[in-house]
């Protein structure tokens, strides 16, 4: 009888999703598949290496918990079945809040300069970050904000912040017309507020 070996699915190898400090942490770690072993779902286990303090690893593979401190690690996790197992190795995080920054701060826009952007950056590369007004509503009819990628540069980027897209439609727009969008991040301090106003032209060129 010949025996066709199984083909095992990967258990990736890369950085954990980094943790905030004092705040709930999240996250599975993947094991597509049975590891070869139908019927059978693989279990997780602690097999070298320390996790952050307040946090654990279920026999699912989820990582539960509040880290209680600042500092970095990494650990091994044995994912088995009764027919196989295999070994990867994770290194982990735990940072202090992310603060966001948005440069300018104040835009004006006009019929004549309807159109601007901000940069918005981070102390954390390759934030994530998503726009809301000061109210939870939608945005005004006149007004569109599209980021251009939604997230800081990641590290060793040349560039400084993602841009941040305003257009305001002259026709909408009623007279002295003015919004604060709150700029959030995932883990992050207070949202930033920007302030967008529209006023009578100002003679600038677009």
């Amino acid at each position: 009888m010949w025996l066709v070996p199984a083909l095992f699915p990967a258990v990736y190898a890369e950085p954990l999703p980094p943790a905030v400090v004092h705040q709930p942490y999240h996250h599975q770690l993947p094991a597509a598949g049975t590891l070869g072993c139908a019927g059978f779902q693989p279990l997780f286990q602690l097999a070298g290496g320390e996790l952050p303090d307040g946090v654990h690893l279920e026999a699912d593979g989820r990582l539960r918990g509040e880290p209680q401190r600042i500092e970095s690690g990494a650990i091994s996790v044995r994912v088995s079945t009764p027919c196989s197992e295999r070994m990867s190795d994770w290194a982990w995080t735990v940072r202090g809040a992310p603060l966001l920054f948005v440069e300018p701060a104040e835009i004006v826009l006009d019929s004549s300069a309807s159109h601007a952007a901000v940069l918005v950056s981070s102390s954390w590369p390759g934030l994530s970050y998503s726009i809301t007004t000061n109210t939870g509503g939608p945005l005004p009819l006149w007004l569109k904000a599209k980021p251009r990628r939604g997230r800081t540069p990641r590290q060793g980027s040349a560039l400084t912040g993602d841009r941040l897209e305003l257009t305001a439609d002259a026709s909408l727009a009623p007279p002295d017309a003015a919004v604060k969008l709150l700029v959030h991040a995932w883990g992050g301090k207070e949202p930033v507020t920007l302030t967008i106003r529209f006023g009578p032209p100002s003679g600038r060129k677009p």
